[in-house]
């Protein structure tokens, strides 16, 4: 007679182990190779299945609509629409659907455009597709992913701006400052412009970027303009990127923000390197016109760094030329070169404009800059980038030019960070 086993040992077969919802995903690709194929790579996933896939944009909606699936994985450029078109349709008619987008074109913009849309994810279609399953169950769960380009970007909250003042070279007295962006990074600490404005212009970022640079650093100049009256009063200097000139936002949020902080336009200048402008549009002319007949005044940077720098001169009203650093670097050695800035000098009075040097780092540079007839100047030996408290310190001051008596009150760390 068989006797039943002893009450403590496990059973022969347990009960199974509950069971994990699967995360329901709709693919959409136009590509029908591609659209098979991570169709397969994702259904090998056991915590994932596809419940619809799709080759146009619409079909993909039509599929949400009778799936109701967690994620809709979908192509950022498809013929009937893009994906940013998309994902805000669906995040009006399907709320809950989190989204993540692929793309296997580095199309600029293209990113960002979609984060902002509401895509909860980024993935390349060149990655692992390891990366793909990570975003999926990452967003289905309602966690952040990020990815190393996402990651490169910083946050409008962690941005920083540092100021560095344009002088007079007769007196030393500051008359204006150029707004510089850093980013505060919460490991690295602050980092120069190099190390993540690159990847914001491939994403489109940088239009948010410049948008936030122009609105704080128009606010800080009505406040100094208050608390150190001047005349004629400081101005402010705002780099703008070949992304925000196809925008008409640089116009209209130009208006606002000088509106809201009351300084008169001219004392805003919009500052354009050269390298912009290069095979610009009409539109974009058209938008630079727009911009200075609302009085803000219109600089070129990196002046002389191109032959084609005249003919925009010509093209463009500028009220402001900024001379390439590597020509004030030869001063006073090079006697051609003195020549040449002093013909860039003699064009700028013609058009009743501002001449500024750059780089300036001794007093021999300044004197020759003087006999070429350049009036203004920028760089390390009146300070480098500053923040707001060390530029009220340089503003107190007299005069920036160097004498045995005046030291600057710029901490030592700032002059690590170069513009």
């Amino acid at each position: 007679m068989s006797q039943s086993p002893p009450r403590h040992l496990a059973p022969l077969f347990p009960p199974s182990a509950p069971s994990v919802p699967l995360i329901r995903v709709v693919v959409v690709d136009d590509h029908e190779m591609i659209l098979q194929s991570v169709e397969r790579l994702l259904a090998a996933d056991p915590k994932i299945t596809i419940v619809g896939t799709a080759l146009t944009a619409a079909d993909g909606m039509e599929a949400v609509g009778q799936t109701s699936p967690d994620v809709l994985v979908i192509d950022y450029h498809l013929p009937d629409m893009d994906a940013p078109e998309v994902i805000k349709l669906l995040k009006v008619s399907h709320p809950d659907v989190k989204i993540v987008t692929f793309s296997g074109a580095d199309r600029p913009g293209s990113l960002y455009e979609s984060m902002q849309a509401g895509s909860s994810a980024w993935v390349r279609k060149t990655r692992a597709i390891q990366e793909l399953r990570d975003a999926i169950v990452c967003v289905a769960a309602g966690l952040p992913y990020l990815n190393d380009e996402i990651e490169a970007q910083p946050r409008l909250d962690q941005l920083a701006l540092y100021y560095q003042p344009v002088v007079s070279l007769d007196d030393g007295l500051i008359v204006g400052f150029e707004a510089l962006v850093r980013w505060q990074h919460p490991q690295q600490g602050l980092l120069h412009p190099a190390a993540f404005l690159p990847h914001a212009e491939r994403t489109g970022f940088v239009e948010d970027i410049d948008r936030w640079v122009r609105q704080q650093a128009i606010a800080q100049l009505a406040v100094w303009q208050q608390r150190f009256p001047s005349n004629p009063a400081l101005w402010m200097g705002v780099n703008v990127s070949t992304s925000s000139l196809l925008k008409p936002d640089l116009l209209a949020s130009t208006e606002q923000f000088i509106a809201e902080s009351g300084v008169q336009p001219r004392d805003v200048v919009i500052e354009i390197k050269e390298s912009a402008l290069i095979n610009s549009a009409e539109d974009t002319i058209d938008l630079l016109n727009r911009v200075h007949s609302i009085g803000v005044r219109l600089a070129l940077e990196d002046y002389g760094s191109s032959f084609s720098a005249m003919s925009y001169v010509h093209r463009h009203a500028f009220d402001c030329l900024k001379i390439e650093r590597s020509f004030t670097t030869d001063l006073p050695r090079a006697l051609g070169t003195a020549w040449l800035i002093a013909g860039i000098a003699e064009v700028t009075r013609s058009m009743n404009a501002m001449c500024i040097a750059e780089g300036l780092e001794n007093m021999e540079q300044v004197d020759a800059l003087r006999e070429s007839g350049v009036t203004l100047g920028q760089g390390f030996l009146f300070s480098p980038p500053a923040s707001v408290e060390e530029c009220h310190e340089l503003l107190r001051n007299s005069s920036l030019l160097p004498t045995s008596t005046l030291t600057l009150p710029v901490n030592e760390s700032a002059h690590l960070v170069k513009p």
